[in-house]
């Protein structure tokens, strides 16, 4: 396995641990844990951050990468200061956009190893 396919995996593995845990802080079941849901978002965003990194360095093509970079800025912003936005009843909405920008940082990850894989064929 090459470093852009353990990258690749580091960022479906933790996203997924990521959705799990968030599911039980936002159930109330484990609200224990959400230092350790923020310690792998720091995962999480230097696995997307790396993945990005392979995939421009394999050939992919800039504007992915940049959009990668800049979606990891707002996921660790918004992540940070979600439990200001919004409190009371419409604290939901706030849950629900962090649980769709992890979800969208997810996919990037997975649209980078595609481009990278690409363009390190188009290479060859």
């Amino acid at each position: 396995m090459n470093a852009l396919a353990t990258a690749g995996w580091t960022v479906r593995v933790v996203g997924l641990v990521m959705l799990v845990l968030g599911l039980l802080i936002w159930a109330n079941v484990a609200t224990g844990i959400v230092a350790v849901h923020t310690l792998l978002g720091l995962v999480l965003l230097a696995a997307l951050w790396t993945t990005a990194g392979l995939a421009l360095r394999a050939g992919s093509k800039p504007v992915l990468v940049v959009v990668a970079v800049a979606w990891g800025l707002l996921m660790v912003a918004f992540g940070m200061t979600q439990a200001q936005i919004a409190p009371g009843d419409l604290h939901v909405v706030v849950q629900v956009a962090h649980l769709l920008i992890g979800l969208v940082a997810i996919g990037l990850g997975e649209a980078l190893v595609g481009a990278g894989r690409r363009g390190a064929a188009a290479a060859a």
